[in-house]
């Protein structure tokens, strides 16, 4: 099934075919190495299909005021993610170098291949221990599941509100028996925490912005010792062409302890590198 763009109430769905080659994949290094189920390896120059010198992948126009000091305009994607790196204080070797590594690749695929098994269509999905909440809902969505699952989670829709029982009539919200691998996730808040709410998100999803802009706020505010936010990469890029590469930015500030600056960053700043062809 093709993806699709989505009504306001829906997440951004996907469910790319596994015989398919995300686009994102088709990046600066000649001879990408095939992965699993046909997910393969990412580098950030475009080779377009030939073994030429690697070339800048696409154009923007934007303020760069804050992005890139002394540089009137951001001329490609990734001179606009250097420019970000710059402004996060990165090494921008190392982010450089981690841009082309496998292993960057790697974390991203994994995130895009569990999404899969864990029969996900679209993003932002989460799971709250073994809570499946589909969708941006509302804050008092997630804060109520936490409180649930801080005091020892529940088998069943009794437990909820009338609010979350109708999500889950809607098919938004279900008690599962997934165990999420949390290997190679970024987190904020303690990785042994008793609520672990795994996010698998696409940076350049409007839905996913959107829940980051309004209700991640209040979700940050509970995390700590007992609750953590654990991201992993789930980028559709049927409908988000740059999404993989908004991914490799995030892990490759992740490496330099950034992860979540550069994360607030690409979706503050979605609309200025989003339409890249």
């Amino acid at each position: 099934m093709e993806p699709t763009e989505t009504t306001e109430a829906e997440p951004e769905a996907a469910e790319p075919p596994r015989s398919v080659r995300p686009t994102w994949t088709y990046f600066l290094m000649p001879g990408a190495i095939v992965l699993g189920a046909a997910i393969v390896a990412v580098a950030f120059f475009l080779t377009r299909g030939d073994d030429s010198a690697a070339t800048p992948a696409v154009a923007i126009n934007g303020d760069e005021s804050t992005v890139v000091t002394g540089a009137s305009q951001a001329q490609d994607l990734l001179t606009t993610f250097l420019g970000y790196s710059r402004s996060l204080s990165l090494d921008e070797s190392e982010f450089r170098a981690c841009l082309s590594k496998q292993s960057t690749a790697d974390t991203i695929n994994a995130g895009y291949r569990q999404a899969l098994d864990l029969g996900l269509t679209g993003t932002p999905s989460f799971f709250i221990n073994n809570k499946l909440v589909v969708g941006s809902q509302p804050a008092a969505v997630f804060e109520e599941v936490i409180s649930v699952e801080l005091k020892g989670g529940a088998t069943s829709l009794d437990a909820y509100s009338p609010a979350i029982q109708q999500l889950a009539a809607a098919g938004r919200f279900q008690i599962t028996d997934a165990k999420v691998d949390l290997t190679g996730a970024a987190f904020d808040g303690s990785p042994s925490a008793k609520v672990v709410m795994a996010e698998f998100s696409d940076f350049q999803c409007p839905f996913c912005k959107r829940w980051n802009d309004e209700t991640l706020p209040v979700v940050r505010t509970k995390l700590g010792a007992d609750v953590a936010l654990a991201f992993l990469h789930f980028p559709i890029v049927q409908i988000h062409p740059n999404a993989g590469n908004a991914s490799a930015a995030a892990v490759c500030a992740g490496e330099q302890s950034k992860f979540w600056e550069m994360h607030d960053l690409l979706f503050a700043r979605q609309a200025e590198w989003q339409s890249l062809p």
